[in-house]
């Protein structure tokens, strides 16, 4: 197979912890090689005119795009579908998401990124299953009769289907025993607590359990409250959790996301909750202004892009401009353990390149 050689050259470079003091970067097959690589003829070459080039975006928590929500139609073409209009917002990587659902959804959802990683698909890392085990009385829109408490049976048989594609979970710990915890642990699903009612006592637990990660920090969780500070107080006190967080300003506020990533700092990051327009079904998401919500008014899902986001923090939390990239970047792959290939750049590392116009445009290079 030939390989694609490609040349950045006059490039305003950020690795996602410092700029560099070269201005040329090469990747062959998207592989970062060693800096100031001399010009190779036959290479492709982008001029960057001096704009920012960083890591792509990586979004832990999306569920679909261009129309198809992968919940309802969990197949390869609605995969491309999502991972094309990722980039359009500065996405390479994305962990596919289902909310609760009858868990023969899970299996079919596992078959398809399969068919879809068969076929040369990229983008996609994997599954993220945000429920069915999550506590019914913090479901959000998620469907109250496809909510169950797991079983050890259940989880085996679930890991045990094409193993290695099931990549993470978010569930409510308190309706989940140890075991059960430690068998998705064990097969290494990254563990996240979300839609939980667990107290603060409970949530200062998590690490202890191997559950490391808080789901869409203050959404869909036991709230902060001065006599019961919930997992958010959990989470922003603790040495170690880190948090997932939606920056629309419309899940959270933007002094909720200062107040947060005041309290976190690197181990608060962005995710998108996006969704797409969906008609019927059972979770038909209807977009009004800049979010989405179900026939009933629950607020279903975000309509931002990861730039939106990012560009969000910036102007409305006041988070300088390289921390708002690492959050949509570095620090999701430090998340869920794969910050030695994704989320910044270094010879070695193809985490995907995106290049920041000064118009306010981005475009992504895989």
């Amino acid at each position: 197979m030939a390989h694609q050689i490609t040349q950045y050259i006059n490039a305003h470079i950020f690795d996602g912890h410092r700029y560099l003091s070269t201005d040329r970067l090469t990747t062959i097959n998207g592989v970062v090689q060693a800096y100031d690589t001399p010009l190779l003829p036959g290479a492709f070459t982008v001029d960057c005119q001096n704009q920012l080039l960083t890591a792509a975006f990586i979004d832990l928590q999306k569920y679909g795009g261009g129309r198809l929500l992968f919940a309802a139609n969990p197949s390869p073409a609605a995969l491309q579908a999502l991972a094309a209009e990722n980039r359009l917002g500065g996405v390479v990587h994305c962990m596919v998401t289902i909310p609760t659902m009858p868990i023969d959804v899970a299996y079919t959802a596992i078959d398809a990124i399969a068919d879809y990683w068969q076929q040369g698909g990229l983008g996609i890392l994997g599954l993220h299953l945000e429920g069915p085990f999550i506590n019914p009385d913090k479901r959000g829109a998620h469907i109250l009769d496809w909510i169950q408490a797991p079983t050890l049976d259940i989880v085996e048989a679930l890991l045990a289907h094409r193993p290695g594609i099931l990549k993470m979970v978010t569930l409510a710990p308190e309706c989940c025993s140890d075991a059960v915890v430690q068998c998705f642990v064990n097969a290494g699903v990254v563990v996240s607590a979300g839609h939980s009612n667990a107290s603060y006592q409970q949530a200062t637990d998590f690490t202890r359990r191997g559950i490391h990660l808080v789901t869409h920090l203050f959404n869909a969780m036991s709230p902060l409250h001065h006599r019961n500070g919930g997992i958010p107080a959990a989470a922003m006190l603790s040495g170690s959790l880190v948090a997932s967080i939606i920056p629309d300003g419309l899940h959270v506020s933007y002094e909720a996301l200062q107040l947060a990533k005041a309290m976190m700092g690197e181990r608060l990051f962005y995710i998108t909750d996006a969704v797409t327009p969906t008609q019927g079904g059972a979770y038909p998401h209807q977009l009004n202004g800049d979010a989405y919500y179900m026939p009933d008014g629950t607020l279903s899902g975000s309509a931002i892009s990861m730039w939106q986001g990012v560009k969000n923090g910036v102007a409305h939390a006041g988070i300088a401009l390289e921390e708002s990239i690492r959050m949509a970047s570095l620090y999701p792959a430090k998340a869920v353990g794969l910050a030695q290939q994704l989320g910044s750049i270094a010879p070695g590392m193809a985490p995907g390149l995106l290049l920041m116009s000064k118009n306010g445009n981005v475009e992504v290079f895989l």
